[in-house]
């Protein structure tokens, strides 16, 4: 009998993993960005793994706390569609003074390069 319950665990592990694999989205990894904007900056400075690990955590809760704010956003407006204003509201919602309006010019930017290009 013990051997049809460890059959009937090991089966149904598998169905969860195929469910849970389709659910899970793929974490977004900020190393390449943070390591090139570090060079960028001063190209003699060095990071340790663990410092780019908690760099990495850092910008993911950060994206994570931008996305939740403005689907707060859109929610209170009664609006399905994200548009570029949702998200200057949502950055400037979430980042302190000084860094939200740098990170808005910097989005402003990027948004200019893509739509000519």
């Amino acid at each position: 009998m013990s051997g049809r319950n460890t059959m009937k665990q090991a089966s149904s592990s598998g169905k969860s993993k195929n469910k849970n694999k389709n659910k899970r989205s793929k974490a977004v990894g900020y190393e390449r960005y943070i390591y090139k904007v570090m060079k960028e900056v001063n190209p003699k400075l060095e990071i340790s793994l663990r410092s780019m690990v908690i760099l990495n955590h850092f910008m993911q809760d950060m994206a994570e706390k931008i996305v939740e704010t403005s689907k707060s956003l859109l929610r209170y407006s009664g609006r399905r569609t994200l548009t570029s204003m949702d998200m200057h509201r949502a950055v400037k919602m979430e980042l302190p003074g000084q860094l939200a309006k740098h990170a808005m010019a910097e989005g402003a930017k990027a948004v200019i390069r893509f739509s000519t290009h």
